[in-house]
């Protein structure tokens, strides 16, 4: 009997694990596209971007990465009480990455113009993104308004 039981706990804490095993982060995207996909289509490998206005601290994040493991993508909007990961966010992002067609020699203004325009924000007291562009170079676009 007390064998019967250590097999039937045993069985089910190995069930346990592997099922939340296979869960994964909650942030990879399931079914990602391939590096080289990624960065003819949008330019950039990641995209970390945080914008503060008036009425909200952190109104906007969104991030996305894609390297050797996988792709990651989150979105986050405070005003439109908006939280996505993972597929969703993948999903949600991509339209606007690739209409925004950022390239590493354009004037930080017009990329925080286009950013801005994109994510629907008009006004802002911080701005910060970090893009990394498909050749390794990464570059910051940081504004603090007072």
């Amino acid at each position: 009997m007390v064998m019967l039981k250590r097999k039937i706990l045993g069985s089910a804490f190995l069930s346990t694990a592997l099922i939340l095993g296979a869960c994964g982060d909650k942030e990879e995207v399931s079914d990602p596209p391939t590096a080289d996909a990624v960065e003819s289509e949008f330019g950039f490998t990641s995209f970390d971007l945080d914008i503060d206005t008036a009425e909200q601290r952190d109104a906007v994040e969104a991030s996305f990465e894609v390297d050797a493991t996988g792709v990651e993508a989150e979105y986050v909007n405070s005003l439109d009480s908006k939280k996505l990961h993972g597929d969703e966010a993948y999903e949600f992002l991509k339209p606007i990455f690739t209409d925004l067609a950022l390239t590493k020699d354009m004037e930080k203004e017009e990329v925080m113009e286009k950013v801005l325009t994109a994510f629907g924000i008009s006004e802002y007291t911080e701005f910060d993104l970090e893009v990394q562009y498909e050749d390794g170079q990464e570059i910051e676009y940081k504004d603090l308004k007072k």
